[in-house]
């Protein structure tokens, strides 16, 4: 029956019995016998007349996508993001909403309103609801089941027992954004090229993925690319150490300097004219560092380094600027062509723990 289903998601087109049978190396009677079940649940459809020709159409079946749903929960300082999409990622709802962090029953119980009132508007079937991820921007052990640092939240060492209490509806699943966001880039490119997915948030974190497989370290700590230091004793950062590449490469530093949104950044680093040499040599020294990063992690793990998140959508008019200074640092590559811009840009966090639902469910169905 899972072998079925997931030869409807992977293959993206209506499919004979016949096929399907063939395909899989499975009977006839029980290729139809599991389709019987799968459209009595409402998890595939069939169109056509009859399975042989006859001078009509066969009969096919092909995945309902929205015969499940799943929801992503975007947790930030000041706002949360909620994403709803289909088994096939197609996006059927997205809101943000102001919500400054606490941790106190009363954020998470509005938080938990927040959510029903999503539901509600997007007319979305709590029956068919996989279940709802959220994210969290810090370290969390899946194995111990605690959040051990959320520094942009002013978190150490909390049990995920005393947010999922909050949620207990509904399946829950709680994420590191970065992981969440870097799934999501894997998930999309179906690829099984080994990847570093490095995000550019207010934080820096990223994943490392071996083929399909997501490494996450002993202690789910693999990935927190914003901590390697890259220059002793250099510029704080907000973990309260010193020379981190998230003190030099987080949008953070923008805002901090020049007091203006990255929008409002990159629009004046583009007119090129001199009142913005400082605009320029901020972010010169930014990719600079950048390139640094970059390095290192290519150095350790000698895979493709995708780059998303907030700052990667300013990036493509730079990418060769940044190749050029990666390439400049490594003694084995001369081009940089292994640093990619993500494929994503819109609600890739919440779209990634959302994920999380339709992968086990496809699974383990």
């Amino acid at each position: 029956r899972r072998r079925v289903l997931q030869y409807l998601y992977d293959s993206g087109e209506p499919a004979t019995k016949q096929e399907i049978a063939g395909e899989l190396s499975l009977s006839l009677p029980t290729v139809t016998g599991n389709l019987a079940e799968l459209l009595e649940e409402g998890l595939v459809s069939c169109s056509g007349t009859q399975e042989s020709t006859g001078g009509r159409k066969p009969r096919t079946y092909a995945l309902e996508p929205g015969a499940r749903v799943a929801v992503g929960i975007t947790v930030q300082r000041g706002e949360v993001r909620f994403l709803a999409i289909d088994m096939r990622a197609q996006e059927l709802g997205c809101r943000e909403a102001p919500l400054v962090f606490s941790h106190t029953a009363e954020y998470y119980e509005r938080l938990s309103l927040y959510l029903e009132a999503f539901l509600d508007d997007f007319h979305l079937d709590r029956n068919r609801l996989l279940g709802v991820g959220i994210t969290l921007p810090g370290i969390i052990d899946q194995t111990e089941g605690r959040l051990v640092m959320a520094p942009t939240l002013e978190l150490w060492d909390i049990p995920l027992e005393e947010l999922y209490r909050y949620f207990s509806r509904y399946p829950v699943f709680i994420e590191n954004d970065a992981n969440a966001s870097g799934y999501a880039e894997r998930w999309m490119e179906k690829g099984q090229n080994n990847m570093v997915y490095v995000a550019l948030e207010r934080g820096i974190g990223g994943a490392i993925f071996w083929g399909d497989k997501q490494y996450t370290g002993d202690h789910g700590r693999s990935g927190e690319f914003g901590h390697l230091r890259i220059v002793p004793n250099g510029r704080l950062c907000h973990c309260g150490r010193r020379g981190c590449l998230e003190a030099y490469c987080s949008p953070r530093r923008v805002r901090s300097t020049f007091g203006v949104t990255l929008e409002a950044f990159f629009s004046k680093l583009e007119r090129h004219g001199a009142r913005y040499e400082e605009y320029e040599a901020l972010w010169d020294n930014m990719l600079r560092h950048l390139a640094i990063g970059i390095n290192n992690i290519h150095m350790a793990l000698d895979c493709d380094v995708v780059l998303g998140g907030v700052l990667s959508e300013f990036l493509a008019p730079y990418l060769p600027r940044l190749r050029e200074y990666v390439a400049g640092i490594n003694p084995f590559d001369t081009d940089g062509e292994y640093v990619h811009l993500s494929t994503l840009r819109r609600h890739t966090v919440p779209l990634g723990v959302a994920l999380h639902f339709v992968t086990d469910f496809l699974e383990h169905i």
